[in-house]
C-alpha cells in the first residue's frame, strides 16, 4: 500500500515539474487545458472509452489468473488432488475479460459518421463521447479490481484446499462474491452506454 501512495506522489511531483518547464508556472493554466481537451475529437473519447474496457479488463483477468495460477501450481507439489476443481478460480478469472469484450462489443456499436458543423449537433456528439468514455473507464476499473480480487481469493481457496478440503467451498462463495463485482460494473456500463447517442447523418 505505501508503495502505491509513493508512486502516487511521485506521479503529481512529476506533473507539476511538467507544468512548470512547460508553462514557467506551478499551477497550470486551467482554462487552456479546457481548450486542448475540448478540442479532441468526441469519438477519440468513445474509442478510448472502448480501450479501456477490454484492456483493463484484460489486465485485471491476466493479474487474476496469475494470482490463482501460481497458487494451484505451487500448492499442487504437496495436494495433486487440489488441480481439477481449483481450475473454477481460473475460470472466474477469464470470465472477468469476458465482460470487458461484452461491453466493448456494445460500446462499438453506439457509434455513428456524422460529419455535420452544427452547435446543437456537435454539442450531441461530444456528450456520447464524454458518455463512452466514462463508461469504459467505468467497467475497465471495476473489472481490473474485480479480477485481482478474485485472483487473491482464489489464491486462497488453493492453498486452504491444500491444507484442508472441507473449505473449498467455503472459500468458494466467497469467490463468487468477488466475481459479482463484475457483473455490477458491467451492468453499470450497459445503463451508461444507453446514453450515448450518436447523431446519425450530417
Amino acid at each position: 500500500m505505501l508503495g502505491y501512495l509513493r508512486s502516487l506522489v511521485y506521479y503529481f511531483f512529476y506533473a507539476w515539474v511538467v507544468f512548470w518547464i512547460l508553462g514557467g508556472n506551478w499551477t497550470p493554466a486551467w482554462d487552456k487545458w479546457y481548450q486542448v481537451f475540448g478540442e479532441i475529437s468526441p469519438w477519440a473519447y468513445g474509442g478510448t472509452g472502448v480501450a479501456c474496457a477490454i484492456g483493463l479488463s484484460i489486465i485485471g483477468a491476466a493479474w487474476g489468473i496469475w494470482l490463482t495460477g501460481a497458487s494451484i501450481a505451487g500448492a499442487a507439489i504437496r495436494s495433486p488432488h487440489i488441480r481439477s476443481k481449483n481450475l473454477v478460480s481460473i475460470i472466474f478469472c477469464e470470465a472477468v475479460a469476458i465482460y470487458g469484450i461484452i461491453l466493448a462489443i456494445l460500446m462499438s456499436g453506439r457509434f455513428n459518421k456524422n460529419t455535420s458543423n452544427e452547435p446543437k449537433i456537435m454539442n450531441e456528439v461530444r456528450r456520447a463521447g464524454y458518455v463512452l468514455s466514462a463508461c469504459g473507464w467505468t467497467v475497465g476499473i471495476g473489472n481490473w479490481a474485480c479480477g485481482i480480487s478474485v485472483g487473491a481469493v482464489g489464491s486462497s481457496c488453493a492453498i486452504a484446499d491444500a491444507h484442508n478440503s472441507s473449505l473449498f467451498v467455503k472459500i468458494l462463495i466467497v469467490e463468487i462474491f468477488a466475481s459479482a463485482l463484475g457483473i455490477f460494473a458491467i451492468i453499470v456500463g450497459i445503463l451508461q452506454s444507453q446514453a450515448a447517442n450518436f447523431p446519425k447523418g450530417g
